[in-house]
């Protein structure tokens, strides 16, 4: 499988801005061939806290578009999405292939520190948080999920091989940010793609660090500080064999009622 993560400056309130860049990564990865691309966490919006149920409302024409250039190629990202029952938005990954939107989930861990959960619903942990593509199994979560290695357990005790967690997190903690990305494709012995925004949104400014990772944590692909795509080539039959030669994962088969 080969997979692209798109690595892009998210201007905050700027969806004609971020709309252009990321259809400019994805035309990217479609040109090398890509099957999957991942783009950060909300990256057409990035977070404007007081305006994101207006910014919502750009949501339902961009997820049109984006259909239409989804032939052959699994586009997937998350979106601020307007919640009709209330005054707040939801914070939805879409998983995009062939003109249809074929998986979505909601971010359940809102980061109260910035003031998330005032204006976002949240899902819950126990939707569900795997689709499929081409017998692949893949797991998604979001951004401050990342401290929260339930997500990446629940997913892997469900077949992931694969593991998508796009993001917005800020250079102040990077060193967070290498490090447990790295922990959780050790821990759950798959290939974990991050996709990270780079450059200032709003007041924060942010880590970059994009990354591709193989399930003994060494990394395929790294973006640092650079705006672009960047590719690997996934051998799926390779998570098998780690998983065969360091068993951790399926010894760990004991706890599968606490995820399931």
């Amino acid at each position: 499988m080969r997979v692209a993560v798109g690595q892009m400056q998210v201007i905050a309130g700027d969806v004609d801005k971020n709309f252009s860049k990321g259809i400019e990564l994805i035309k990217q990865a479609k040109d090398e061939k890509c099957e999957l691309i991942l783009l950060p966490e909300v990256w057409t919006t990035g977070f404007l806290f007081k305006k994101l149920k207006e910014l919502s409302k750009t949501t339902p024409e961009i997820l049109k578009e984006i259909k239409a250039i989804s032939n052959d190629i699994c586009i997937c990202g998350s979106y601020v999405v307007d919640d009709k029952e209330s005054d707040k938005v939801f914070n939805i990954f879409y998983a995009i292939k062939d003109g249809k939107i074929i998986f979505e989930y909601r971010k359940t861990m809102l980061f109260g520190s910035t003031g998330e959960d005032k204006y976002f619903r949240n899902g819950g942990f126990k939707q569900k948080n795997t689709f499929i593509i081409d017998n692949t199994t893949i797991g998604v979560s979001i951004c401050y999920e990342l401290r929260f290695p339930e997500f990446f357990r629940k997913a892997a005790l469900n077949g992931a091989v694969v593991y998508l967690h796009p993001a917005i997190w800020p250079e102040t903690r990077l060193e967070h940010w290498n490090t447990l990305t790295k922990a959780r494709a050790i821990e759950n012995q798959l290939f974990l793609l991050t996709s990270n925004g780079v450059g200032m949104s709003g007041k924060w400014k942010l880590a970059g660090y994009s990354t591709i990772f193989n399930g003994w944590g060494e990394i395929l692909t790294t973006a640092q500080k650079s705006e672009g795509i960047f590719t690997a080539d996934l051998n799926i039959d390779e998570v098998k064999k780690i998983r065969e030669q360091l068993p951790s994962l399926v010894d760990s088969k004991i706890f599968r009622e606490l995820y399931t």
